[in-house]
C-alpha cells in the first residue's frame, strides 16, 4: 500500500499553495499596472498574479515581464511563470485561476464579470461595474446565482482624505451645510476620431 505525502501547512508557512488566491488580470493597461498590480504584489502570502490578458500583444508582454520580474524579486526565487491570454474567454477555461480582476474599458466591465461568475471565478471589478441599470442587474443575479464574490473598486471612499472629510462634516465642524454639489471626473476623450485599421499588436 503506497500512502500519500502529506506535508504539514507550518513546513510551507503562511504561502501555501493550497492558501493563495490564484489571479488573473484582464487588461493591462494604465489601471492594471499602476493600480492593480501594484497592490497585488504587496500581498505574495494571500495572493499572486499567475495570468495576464490583454488584445495588445505589447502590452501583454510588458505585463506578463512586469510581473515575472517583481515575483522573483519578492519571492526570492529564479522561476515565476505568468501565463499569457489574449483573450479572456480562453483564460476562464483555466481551473487553475481563482480570481480575476478586471480592468478593461468601462463598456466590458458587466459583461465581463458575468462571464466570470459564469466560469465559476471570483471577481474583482473597476467602476463603473456596470452601465445601466440593466446590465447591473444581470450582473448582480448572475454573482448570486452561481455564489462568486463580487467587489468593485470604490476604493475612494475608504481614501483618508474622503473619511476626514466625511468627519468634519459629521461632527458639524463645517457648519450647518445647505447646499452640496457632487462631481464625477472622467478620464479626457481626445485623440483621432476618424476609422484606423487595427494595429499589428
Amino acid at each position: 500500500t503506497v500512502m500519500p505525502s502529506l506535508i504539514p501547512a507550518s513546513v510551507l508557512g503562511q504561502a501555501a499553495p493550497s492558501k493563495l488566491i490564484n489571479v488573473a488580470i484582464v487588461g493591462c493597461g494604465r489601471i492594471s499596472s499602476t493600480l492593480e498590480m501594484p497592490g497585488l504584489f504587496k500581498l505574495t502570502d494571500l495572493a499572486r498574479i499567475v495570468a495576464v490578458c490583454d488584445l495588445d500583444s505589447k502590452r501583454l508582454a510588458f505585463a506578463k515581464q512586469r510581473v515575472e520580474t517583481e515575483y522573483k524579486k519578492r519571492l526570492k526565487t529564479e522561476n515565476y511563470t505568468v501565463k499569457t491570454f489574449g483573450n479572456y474567454h480562453e483564460m476562464l477555461a483555466d481551473k487553475g485561476i481563482d480570481a480575476v480582476m478586471i480592468c478593461v474599458p468601462d463598456h466590458w466591465h458587466a459583461l465581463c464579470a458575468i462571464e466570470c461568475a459564469l466560469a465559476g471565478k471570483d471577481i474583482w471589478v473597476q467602476k463603473p461595474f456596470a452601465q445601466t441599470i440593466h446590465e447591473g442587474r444581470s450582473l448582480v443575479e448572475t454573482v448570486r446565482q452561481k455564489g462568486s464574490i463580487l467587489q468593485v473598486g470604490s476604493q475612494q471612499r475608504s481614501s483618508k482624505q474622503f473619511r476626514t472629510a466625511c468627519e468634519l462634516v459629521r461632527n458639524g465642524r463645517l457648519g450647518k451645510i445647505t447646499r452640496v454639489e457632487v462631481g464625477f471626473g472622467k478620464d479626457k476623450d481626445g485623440g483621432r476620431k476618424e476609422e484606423m485599421p487595427v494595429p499589428a499588436n
